[in-house]
This record gives structure tokens, C-alpha cells and sequence, in this order.
């Protein structure tokens, strides 16, 4: 079961869905013509795969090395949770904290409440619970900021790549990888696919 009616993010137009949307048919404003969403086929079992394969590469990214340097005999091998905490360690506290939020915390939150809300819709969860995830998810996503942070790190890279041996790690290539397919899965589970999932649990 679709939403009957979704209001413009833009310009806050309340735009009546269509009922007879063709598979991947894209609804866009008539006022503004921003886009609204697009009609996922599948979208639930596509969004649920992505997400635990994000989730592992995730996991894999904090557990191996991301970044090796050597420079004048020097080696030095850091992962992505080191990273935030160096920050700590040499002063740049509210740096820190917005790397482990951002970066860390807020992606992997986001993760789990999208993975728990599609467990509600096949039943495996409470109904409140499912509306407290979906809350959750709508107010999370804009504080996700994996792909700013590989963007930030392969500018960083092009400047001290002259200065130093770089070795990319396992946990660079896992956290593309995650960046990739946390985005494949909030672009599937957007604002309006979230409560047709949560409509349809209610009328369940």
C-alpha cells in the first residue's frame, strides 16, 4: 500500500500520489519539480541486502588497517577508529567527536534501525518499535556523512601522496565499499518508501 498524499521537501506542496505508478516511474513536484521519489520495485528485499552488506563492510573497515605511511623510515598504520581518537589525544576535541559521530556512529545507528524496521515489516518486530526506527531513520540520515568523509580522505591523499609511501588498506577498500552500498540503500529507503513500509505494518 502506497501514501495517499506526500508533501514537497522543498516547497512544502501536498501532492496526491498516483495509484497507477509503472515500475521504476519517478513522481516529481508539480509546483517546484523537485524529485519526490521513485517507485522501487522490490524495494525492501533490495534495501535489506544492501544494508547488511554495508553493515559487514562496516565491521571490516574498523577491524583491519585504512591507511599505511612511511616516510624517512618511519611506518605508521592507522585505522579509522585511531584516526578519530588521535584527534583527542593531540586537542582537536570537537574535531574528534564529529569524526566518530558523523563518520562512525551515526552511519552504523542508521544502519541498524533501517535493518530492524524492515525485520518490523515482515513481522519480526513490534509495531511501535518499527514507528520509533522510522522516526529515527528520517532524523539520521542528513548527519550521515560516510561519502564526505572518503571524499575528504582522497583529497588529503593527492597532497601527501609526495610526502610520504602510501599503502592503502583493507578497511579503504571496505569503507568505499560501505560508503557505496549505505547509500544504495538510504536512496531505496527514502522518506516516502519509510512510511509506506510503516502504513502498510498498521493496516496489517
Amino acid at each position: 500500500m502506497a501514501l495517499k498524499q506526500i508533501a514537497c521537501s522543498h516547497c512544502d506542496l501536498v501532492v496526491k500520489t498516483p495509484d497507477d505508478l509503472l515500475p521504476h516511474q519517478r513522481v516529481y513536484c508539480p509546483r517546484c519539480h523537485s524529485f519526490l521519489f521513485e517507485n522501487q520495485i522490490h524495494a525492501s528485499q533490495k534495501c535489506f541486502a544492501y544494508s547488511v552488506t554495508a553493515l559487514i563492510l562496516f565491521a571490516v573497515a574498523n577491524l583491519f588497517p585504512f591507511l599505511t605511511f612511511e616516510a624517512s623510515g618511519v611506518l605508521r598504520t592507522i585505522t579509522i577508529t585511531e584516526a578519530s581518537f588521535d584527534l583527542f589525544l593531540q586537542g582537536f576535541w570537537l574535531l574528534g567527536f564529529l569524526v566518530l559521530a558523523f563518520i562512525l556512529a551515526v552511519p552504523f545507528i542508521y544502519l541498524i534501525c533501517l535493518i530492524l524496521l524492515l525485520m518490523g515489516k515482515n513481522a519480526l518486530l513490534p509495531y511501535r518499535a518499527s514507528l520509533t526506527c522510522a522516526k529515527l531513520l528520517t532524523r539520521l540520515i542528513p548527519w550521515a556523512m560516510a561519502d564526505v568523509f572518503i571524499i575528504g580522505v582522497l583529497v588529503a591523499l593527492i597532497k601527501v601522496i609526495e610526502l610520504a609511501d602510501i599503502v592503502l588498506g583493507i578497511a579503504f577498500w571496505a569503507y568505499i565499499g560501505f560508503t557505496l552500498c549505505f547509500i544504495a540503500a538510504s536512496l531505496i529507503a527514502n522518506k516516502y518508501q519509510v512510511w509506506c513500509w510503516i502504513e502498510a505494518m498498521a493496516n496489517d
